[in-house]
């Protein structure tokens, strides 16, 4: 049986809905405090603009400007993933020691990240995303969630076979609270070995965010509900959890993947 693993979160941004940093104005202990929380993830996920719903986007060049922070962490030994949809920030990390594409945009225009992949022999994320972020909970609308997502992920997966990216090197995520409403939401994760057909992992990223709310709390009193959701994902079939929390994730990983050995 599989074990589920974990991605730890590093925002260089000013303005998530959680975790927040100032950029380059965040004193450098700030940034290396927080890498050591993120001490027991497989993966450490590295964003620089905002997606929350609502938010903008940013430029490349202030893209690049809140990644140069980086060359004075120094991160060594861990895989790192970019979460980036532009192709230039995607290559500029790729050539910098990044393996991995986390792409909100699902591969972007003419699916020229899923192009970029190839070309690095890297592996991508492909997550499904309706609208934008700055309008994607604007009603979002659906036939069937689920018959959906497969529709939107065959054909990505399509595209990387025409191309010859091996399906090892991709992982599909549904998109948890980009463009979903919480309905969509609880039957995407009830349902995620709807997508084991695929072959590829499955990325869940459900860190405290508006759907676990419970009596209009903020995100930073939601790692109960964040811990007890995870544990349902990973044991329904996530194979990466997208975390803030990195020491209690693993610590509840611990003993989902023991009992999940059983079956």
């Amino acid at each position: 049986m599989f074990k589920t693993q974990i991605m730890g979160i590093l925002n260089l941004t000013p303005d998530s809905f959680y975790d927040s940093n100032q950029d380059l104005h965040t004193p450098i202990n700030t940034f290396k405090n927080k890498l050591k929380s993120l001490k027991k993830a497989d993966i450490i996920d590295i964003g620089c603009e905002s997606t929350r719903p609502g938010s903008k986007p940013i430029s490349s060049s202030e893209e690049l400007l809140r990644l140069s922070i980086l060359d004075k962490l120094n991160i060594q030994n861990k895989l790192l993933s970019i979460d980036s949809y532009k192709p230039e920030i995607i290559e500029f990390c790729l050539k910098r020691g990044f393996s991995i594409i986390n792409d909100i945009s699902g591969g972007g225009i003419n699916f020229d990240n899923i192009s970029i992949a190839k070309k690095y022999s890297c592996k991508i994320i492909l997550m499904h995303m309706q609208g934008v972020p700055k309008t994607m909970q604007n009603k979002p609308v659906y036939s069937n969630i689920v018959d959906d997502l497969n529709e939107y992920f065959s054909l990505r997966l399509e595209f990387c076979k025409s191309i010859g990216l091996p399906i090892n090197d991709v992982m599909i995520d549904p998109g948890i609270g980009f463009g979903k409403t919480i309905k969509n939401n609880d039957d995407i994760l009830l349902n995620l070995q709807e997508f084991k057909h695929f072959k590829c992992k499955i990325v869940v990223g459900i860190s405290r965010k508006s759907f676990l709310r419970v009596s209009n709390d903020i995100p930073s009193d939601r790692l109960p509900q964040t811990i007890g959701v995870n544990a349902i994902a990973a044991y329904k079939g996530a194979d990466i959890l997208r975390v803030h929390d990195v020491d209690e994730t693993f610590k509840m990983l611990n003993i989902i993947n023991r009992l999940k050995a059983y079956g």
